[in-house]
């Protein structure tokens, strides 16, 4: 062969070569750039799930500490009192509570499916509800009926002692509240940075 025809065979093959090779590198290095892509957007979508998930848990706990803060209100001694004062009938006073019953089943519901440390004390604060709810509809009866009712009755000390652990447990649950949001905020804190 011929210098010229074996100079130019070895300089096509070497062009072909070149080109196979830039393809090559130039098709890994899309593959490895779309492999990057791809999980540069599935770690966004995670972490904005996270995001999404933390807000919803905190709009929860603030829906929870506004539920508390309904009860409390109504089942405090001034609550008692001014209900007692105001001679109201036990049927009247027996919707009443079951109005109230309404936002405690909505904080079980957070509690039971959500925040499950939040739980038993939810639950016994019910118990104790339904204890007060009792007692009083018992002094609300007996002064219906013209009975002589004082705070040194039973049935109305009884009422006030379970007002007295309702608002114990009151005063966990909201400081447990506040921890679970402090901990949800934290987290979102020091998760967001590694994810920009």
């Amino acid at each position: 062969m011929e210098t010229p025809i074996l100079t130019s065979i070895v300089a096509a093959l070497s062009a072909l070569l070149g080109v196979a090779l830039s393809s090559f590198f130039q098709l890994r290095t899309q593959r490895i750039n779309q492999q990057f892509q791809l999980a540069l957007e599935a770690s966004k979508r995670e972490s904005e799930g996270r995001e999404r998930e933390r807000a919803l848990a905190l709009e929860r706990l603030a829906k929870a500490h506004r539920q508390l803060s309904v009860i409390d209100r109504e089942f405090s001694l001034t609550s008692l009192d001014i209900i007692w004062r105001a001679e109201m009938m036990d049927s009247e006073y027996d919707q009443r509570y079951l109005s109230i019953c309404h936002e405690v089943d909505e904080l079980r519901v957070i509690a039971g499916l959500h925040e499950a440390s939040l739980n038993e004390d939810v639950e016994k604060m019910f118990g104790q509800m339904n204890i007060f709810w009792g007692n009083f509809k018992t002094v609300l009866r007996l002064t219906g009926l013209g009975g002589n009712v004082t705070h040194m009755t039973p049935c109305f000390k009884e009422a006030h002692r379970a007002a007295t652990e309702i608002e114990s447990h009151m005063h966990s649950l909201k400081s447990n509240l506040a921890d679970l949001a402090r901990r949800y905020r934290v987290d979102s804190f020091q998760k967001t940075p590694s994810s920009n």
